[in-house]
């Protein structure tokens, strides 16, 4: 008996896709499918996750999947056949270009959303009211982890310092062995984004003492850029201190007295439009472009509507028709060309190392059905949701004040994209997985959304599964909406400190990692 296809396989955009991805576990050779009016047999056995031809797709032909190409067959394909980077290559077919219309205005959300944060001096509102523990560079990284994880077990609790979130690392490997200018000048830019950033209460910085970053160097940029720096931020120095020992008693005392000043601040009523949320996904697979990544869409574009931000990086997995789409939804000639400026310097830059710029997918993004680049980038767009596109920022850029959709200069790398998009303003990420992560961020509290079920189930890092949106049958499935609107939910559950999601809840994920290699090492 023929199955139907839309029954075993996901179709995203019928009227254009000539690809569906399987949706059953297992199918043998031979089976028989009916796909509307079209019949025909599976020509391999396959299994989920992969995608097959619903019909026959001429050599050089483009190959659809999402709504839009992501590359063209190199031979003809037959209805039935599946599809890889065996049969596809990571060509594109001639695209329009993108035209600009008058961008429709959106409509206010119906509800007014608001959360509980924490007022900054310069007017920023905080998700978490940590106190952070910043290192200069690498020379200072293992003081600033053992101050920050003894003060965190052996000063700080939640009945002592009621207002305080607890006290996290933020560990950088620079600092020295660097050129002057230009390289220093935007490590100090990201330096004084990680102190002033608005889910810190107070921070302590710790430095050896004569490296590009030291006291002597930095101590005046920060205490000129850090908003209430004097009020805020203690500074202390290795050398000056005698030694490793007497650095983390020193700074666990100092400690004692920053946890004092944070808990000063209370959590109070703030407005959605003082929320910026980041958006990024990492460890993606076939069913992140279908599941995960559209309901994180749907919430990113609520969170517009409500007047807040929504910030997504990942300039190197936004090529191709991902790309041009951005571009379209510009908000203007300027934000286009920034649009296509980023994709050009990317690709200068990757080539700079004699690499092709569409070598992104890793081993784990192939294995769960991502064939190339183009594939990835049509469904990494989606959890940024629809809205204009209001401007650029360079990496580690501050968004200063600048609200709706804006997109990030960073890389795909997870370790670094999750920790551009918290430089940028995001006080909270939201991440979706395919293949699953452990992820968290020194600067704010990351949500975990898993594209499949599967994942959910086994995998304990995980805070909300988009599963359902793939499941057959009114019982079990889910809606994009529906799904979207729980995220949401959780999103300023979250930033009123009533959830807590898991990365956070281990105590142990603090990853933060800036982009050294924009800069040679001396």
């Amino acid at each position: 008996m023929a199955q139907d296809l839309h029954q075993i396989a996901i179709v995203v955009r019928p009227e254009v896709d000539n690809v569906a991805a399987v949706l059953a576990d297992q199918l043998s050779l031979g089976t028989a499918i009916v796909d509307g009016e079209r019949r025909f047999s599976l020509l391999q056995s396959l299994r989920r996750g992969q995608s097959v031809a619903r019909c026959e797709i001429a050599a050089g032909a483009a190959v659809v999947s999402l709504g839009a190409p992501y590359g063209t067959a190199r031979r003809v394909i037959r209805a039935g056949e599946r599809v890889d980077a065996g049969n596809v290559a990571a060509e594109l077919p001639p695209l329009p270009p993108p035209v600009r219309g008058p961008r429709p205005a959106r409509a206010r959300a119906g509800k007014e959303r608001s959360f509980e944060g924490f007022l900054r001096p310069d007017g920023r509102v905080g998700v978490r009211n940590y106190v952070g523990i910043v290192t200069s560079g690498m020379c200072a990284a293992t003081e600033v982890r053992e101050i920050a994880w003894r003060a965190q077990r052996e000063i700080y609790s939640r009945a002592k310092y009621p207002n305080v979130d607890g006290v996290v690392p933020i560990v950088q490997e620079s600092g020295c062995g660097m050129p002057d200018g230009r390289a220093v000048d935007l490590l100090n830019r990201l330096l004084v984004g990680s102190l002033s950033h608005p889910n810190l209460g107070a921070g302590l910085y710790v430095d050896l003492g004569c490296g590009k970053t030291c006291i002597e160097c930095t101590g005046p940029v920060l205490h000129n850029q850090v908003p209430g720096a004097d009020e805020r931020v203690m500074q202390l120095g290795i050398q000056a201190s005698g030694g490793t020992r007497r650095t983390i008693e020193r700074g666990l005392e100092m400690v004692e007295r920053l946890l004092e000043k944070a808990n000063r601040y209370q959590r109070q009523p703030a407005s959605a439009g003082q929320l910026s949320v980041g958006v990024k996904c990492g460890g993606s697979d076939r069913w992140s472009g279908i599941s995960a990544n559209p309901a994180l869409g749907w919430a990113a574009d609520r969170v517009v509507e409500a007047g807040g931000s929504v910030l997504i990086g990942e300039v190197p997995e936004l090529q191709g028709a991902a790309n041009l789409e951005l571009v379209r939804r510009a908000r203007n000639r300027a934000v286009a060309g920034k649009l296509k400026a980023a994709q050009r310097r990317y690709e200068k830059y990757v080539h700079m190392f004699g690499e092709d710029f569409r070598e992104n997918p890793s081993p784990g993004n192939i294995e769960g059905g991502l064939s190339n680049i183009y594939l990835k980038s049509l469904g990494a767009l989606a959890k940024g949701g629809t809205s204009p596109v209001n401007d650029v920022l360079d990496y580690g850029e501050p968004q200063a004040g600048r609200r709706g959709l804006l997109v990030v200069y960073s890389p795909g790398y997870d370790q670094i994209s999750v920790p551009a998009l918290f430089l940028g303003g995001a006080q909270i990420v939201c991440f979706t997985t395919g293949r699953g992560t452990g992820i968290g961020s020194a600067l704010g509290p990351v949500l975990k959304i898993a594209s499949n079920s599967e994942l959910a189930c086994r995998n304990e890092d995980i805070d909300i599964d988009a599963g359902p949106i793939l499941e057959r049958g009114a019982e079990r499935g889910a809606s994009i909406a529906e799904i979207g609107q729980i995220i949401l939910d959780r999103i300023f559950e979250i930033a009123s400190g009533r959830s807590i999601p898991q990365a956070e809840a281990s105590g142990m994920h603090h990853e933060f990692k800036i982009w050294e290699s924009l800069w040679p090492s001396l």
